[in-house]
């Protein structure tokens, strides 16, 4: 099969030369193409496309008169939710009327835009060769991926205005023009077809589902039918292309998945009129199946320890397309095992859900949005869990027994999660405990990390994941910094990470350590989780952590082996945004975000500095000021152990003092209190029960002394 390499070189005989023209429905289009009226059959194509029942897409707007586009019950069905942030709707309008003045934004609130120019004679360009590390391609790709599309279909079908018409004709041209797409990679393992203009296989196949969304739009059909028959023409280059694998080698990563799997799949499920894209339909389907058993474990867990990757791209953007799309055509996608490990990983998604709108930043990018994610594992496979808290969360009837746990722990799954309801007032705890992460480009080395929210405000978490993911330069310092230790909220030992952030600075790929769980308890009081690594390979750091229902958490960190060197250990814990230090001592601080108080406090004598990072400005954010402080913990054997293989330890205490009237005799009394509980050896001074975790139980004694 001969397989073009410039966009620009697709004659109109090669598009209906790709078509099988035999198919009922395409009669009028082979009548006229035959008889040589080309610009006839053009047209009665454009026609066909409009009228044609099977298959079906996710939505369905082509008929008049024009309906508003439902975004938002469903918005990863859109390539403009990438970021989503609200409402989609709002957002797509808001993208369109920046349109109207030449200006792209990129998806997601607050993301940035860029002027194209009175005349649009700037448009965006990236040279992979030559622009790596001077600046980030992030616009280039999302570009031209074509979500700007998107956004005037929605206008338009909201608003009734040929204003967005014609602005659609016109960047549709001037896209056109300005990016025809170039295959020099024509090899099986291709990652990037052109890299002049930085044009890779994931984005080449994100531009084509988005010129096959524009045909259940009006779009299409209300600009010249000649212009709608270029979309159509792209449509066949652009998924031609994927016939280029047919014969490469499996990668385990959701690159892969997408390009190699779920494109081809869609292409034969929704233009089978093609013989050619109908006949990547099988290959495609077996390549998704294969990854979803290989990186979707049984426990619910996926390969790439990434909420934002794992929920949002892999299920997201990606697999619960193929299913859906699957299920509403008739097609078969996946298998029992492969649909079972789907809908683990969307019930693991509702034992995951903040009390917020948003899941905890861990791995690459910000927390997507909760709820949208619940709804596709509705959706999708009809996930109970998802259905009763999404249910719960909208303030709908809800089965109170198909509610996730209170609490959690599975280091296959790769979390641990303490909590103490599911309303928006509720407390949140998340530790990274994951073993075996598969090869993937999205982990962070954030063994034993946490993020906390007490009171429904995010306490400690990772306030910059989003921001550093979408603006550090390929091997910048900020770059290796984002994926290392230190930007996490766990322990540096000997007060470094296990290596230098150079290492992570250029290129993908962090292979994460394992951190197994020892122990797990839950009880009527809350819940205790132990877990370790030994990435450091001369040490070995544990974390316990004990939840007190509704009253605090006790995080015990222990460094086995950690006299080997003079350095001391740092605990660290980064504020999320909204928080303030509003009272610091010897051995404790206050923190504060709205009307959540929490007293934190340490046992083990640590020295305590609250700092802002300088790697985070001027380069990521303008000043100072724009960064949230930093508080390090840093503790050390004591000296009489110097001469052994000694155990250094620091235990910290976060109590939720919201509503109360605490002093500084108070703190002075719990601090006091909390030191004397917290022996290093074995918690001598608490008299409890056998079936009672003593930390627990410390950290209720510590709320009632204060309350």
């Amino acid at each position: 099969m001969h397989i073009p390499t410039y966009e620009l070189d697709v004659a109109d005989s090669d598009v209906f030369a790709a078509f099988d023209l035999s198919r009922p429905g395409l009669e009028k289009v082979k009548a006229s193409y035959e008889a040589g009226r080309t610009e006839e059959a053009k047209k009665k194509l454009v026609q066909y496309m409009m009228e044609r029942k099977e298959p079906r897409y996710y939505y369905d707007y082509r008929a008049l008169p024009l309906h508003p586009i439902d975004t938002d019950s469903n918005p990863y069905f859109f390539q403009a939710a990438l970021g989503l942030s609200g409402s989609l709707k709002e957002f797509c309008l808001y993208g369109a009327d920046r349109m109207l003045e030449n200006t792209y934004v990129l998806p997601g609130k607050g993301r940035g835009e860029t002027f194209l120019g009175k005349n649009m004679e700037n448009m965006i360009h990236f040279n992979f060769l030559e622009d790596q590390g001077k600046r980030h391609r992030h616009f280039l790709d999302m570009f031209v991926r074509g979500q700007h599309f998107e956004y005037m279909a929605v206008a338009y079908h909201e608003t009734g205005d040929r204003k967005y018409v014609e602005k659609f004709e016109q960047v549709l041209q001037k896209f056109f023009e300005t990016y025809p797409l170039r295959i020099v990679d024509t090899s099986p393992s291709a990652n990037r077809f052109q890299f002049d203009e930085d044009r890779d296989v994931m984005s080449a196949g994100w531009l084509c589902l988005v010129y096959i969304s524009l045909f259940y739009t009006r779009l299409p059909y209300e600009i010249p039918y000649g212009l709608a028959f270029e979309i159509i023409k792209r449509i066949w280059f652009l998924g031609i292309q994927f016939e280029r694998f047919r014969n490469d080698t499996y990668r385990a990563y959701n690159h892969h998945l997408w390009e190699r799997g779920l494109v081809p799949f869609i292409l034969g499920v929704m233009l089978p009129e093609i013989p050619a894209f109908a006949a990547m339909k099988e290959r495609g389907a077996a390549i998704v199946e294969r990854h979803t058993l290989e990186d979707f474990n049984k426990a619910g867990g996926y390969s790439e320890h990434s909420i934002a990757y794992w929920s949002g791209a892999a299920l997201g953007e990606m697999t619960s397309r193929g299913i859906i799309l699957a299920r509403i055509n008739g097609e078969k996608l996946l298998g029992k095992d492969a649909l079972d490990r789907i809908g683990k990983s969307f019930r693991l998604l509702a034992d995951l859900a903040a009390p917020g709108e948003r899941y905890p930043s861990i791995g690459d990018n910000r927390g997507p949005m909760i709820n949208p994610i619940l709804s596709l594992g509705v959706l999708s496979i009809d996930e109970p869990g998802c259905r009763n808290l999404l249910a719960k969360r909208q303030g709908k009837p809800y089965e109170e027994a198909a509610l996730p746990p209170m609490d959690y722990a599975n280091d296959e799954a790769g979390f641990t999660i303490f909590r103490n309801g599911f309303n928006p007032d509720s407390d949140y705890i998340v530790m990274s405990t994951k073993r075996n992460c598969g090869y993937t480009g999205h982990n962070h080395m954030d063994m034993l990390s946490m993020c906390i929210t007490f009171g429904g405000k995010e306490i400690i978490g990772e306030p910059y994941a989003g921001k550093l993911y979408h603006n550090i330069r390929m091997g910048s310092a900020q770059r290796g910094y984002m994926y290392n230790m230190a930007s996490h909220n766990t322990v540096l030992c000997y007060g470094s990470p296990i290596q230098p952030d150079r290492m992570y600075s250029n290129k993908w790929g962090v292979y994460r350590p394992d951190t197994p769980i020892s122990e797990f308890t839950e009880s009527a009081e809350g819940a205790y989780v132990k877990a370790f690594h030994t990435a450091y390979t001369f040490c070995r750091h544990t974390r316990e952590a004990a939840y007190a229902n509704g009253k605090g958490l006790i995080v015990r960190d222990s460094i086995e082996r950690g006299n080997r060197m003079d350095e001391k250990h740092i605990q660290r814990w980064h504020l999320m945004d909204g928080c303030s230090i509003t009272k610091e001592g010897d051995g404790f601080v206050v923190i504060e975000k709205e009307d959540v108080k929490i007293l934190t406090l340490w046992a083990g004598n640590p020295e305590i500095r609250i700092w802002k990072n300088p790697v985070l400005f001027p380069e990521i954010f303008p000043t100072e000021d724009d960064v949230f402080p930093i508080i390090d913990a840093s503790f050390a054997c004591p000296e009489a152990k110097a001469a052994d293989n000694a155990t250094a330890y620091l235990s910290t205490a976060f109590i939720n003092i919201s509503g109360m009237n605490v002093d500084d005799a108070k703190i002075q009394k719990t601090l006091q209190q909390f030191r004397s509980s917290m022996d290093a050896g074995s918690f001598a001074t608490i008299d409890e029960p056998d079936d009672t975790v003593p930390m627990i139980r410390i950290a209720g004694s510590l709320y009632e002394t204060l309350r």
